[in-house]
């Protein structure tokens, strides 16, 4: 059986400037752990290394306005390539925006799956506060 993981956080902030955080690099890199590189463009890919000895590589196949990033692991450890990771995002008022992450398909009995889904839920939270502290006057 193969699972998605989901994850939903509500951002004090308009939509617009939740997608700049989710689009440029310059603002990924500060709320992803360690560097990041490349591009987010359809068919380009963007590199994340969260530490030394781990680095992905996301490849974007789509944008829909400001509303949808889709992705694809197309460089990580074994287990992670295919994988697709997409970033919802909706209005909830001038100035709140709800995220909705899916990653999948996983396996059940992957031995990455707990600490993947403990992972989104910190990334998401270091954006919440990075969006709603450093961002607040964009």
């Amino acid at each position: 059986m193969s699972l998605i993981l989901r994850h939903a956080i509500k951002i004090d902030a308009p939509l617009e400037v939740v997608f700049l955080a989710l689009s440029q690099v310059k603002h990924i890199a500060a709320w992803h752990h360690g560097p990041v590189q490349g591009d987010l463009a359809v068919g380009e890919v963007l590199y994340i290394n969260p530490s030394s000895d781990l680095k992905f590589g996301w490849k974007t196949n789509e944008i829909v306005g400001r509303e949808r990033i889709a992705q694809e692991c197309v460089e990580g450890p074994e287990g992670s390539l295919g994988k697709q990771v997409v970033y919802t995002l909706s209005s909830r008022g001038p100035k709140s925006t709800l995220l909705e992450l899916t990653d999948g398909q996983w396996d059940e009995d992957d031995g990455h799956l707990a600490s993947c889904n403990t992972h989104w839920g910190g990334a998401l939270y270091r954006l919440k506060a990075y969006i709603e502290l450093e961002m607040s006057g964009s």
